[in-house]
């Protein structure tokens, strides 16, 4: 007797996503802040954006591109807009820039309040292994 298993259920064990990379550009930044204290508060973002890329590809094995970025800093705030997305997810950029919306900065004691402005851009790729030749 053979066993049927419904496509469904063939489709929601297909395995889990492959591995991803997330790369981050140079950040062009320009106006008046503290760029070390903020690059340090930044760093945060890196597991948000692993965590962002881990469950995009859930919904897509394959997704992979560029999301570039623009940003307005102040307040102890940063407000992201996303200027490009080739890697086919809305879903990944909405996570990315609600990862960002999330982040509290923290200003230097400065009597100067941060006002400044970030070009980014943030690469996703499938990690690959390289086969032994």
């Amino acid at each position: 007797m053979k066993k049927v298993i419904p496509v469904l259920l063939l489709l929601a064990c297909g395995g889990p996503a492959p591995p991803g990379i997330v790369s981050f550009g140079e950040l062009e930044i320009s106006g008046q802040v503290d760029t070390n204290q903020l690059l340090a508060q930044m760093r945060q973002l890196d597991p948000r954006f692993e965590a962002c890329y881990a469950r995009a590809k859930r919904d897509d094995h394959g997704v992979e591109g560029m999301i570039e970025l623009h940003m307005q800093g102040g307040g102890g705030r940063l407000v992201p807009e996303v200027r490009s997305n080739d890697t086919g997810s809305d879903f990944l950029a909405e996570c990315v820039t609600g990862a960002i919306n999330g982040l509290t900065l923290v200003e230097s004691g400065d009597e100067t309040p941060w006002d400044f402005e970030i070009d980014w851009a943030l690469t996703f790729t499938i990690a690959t292994r390289e086969r032994p030749s």
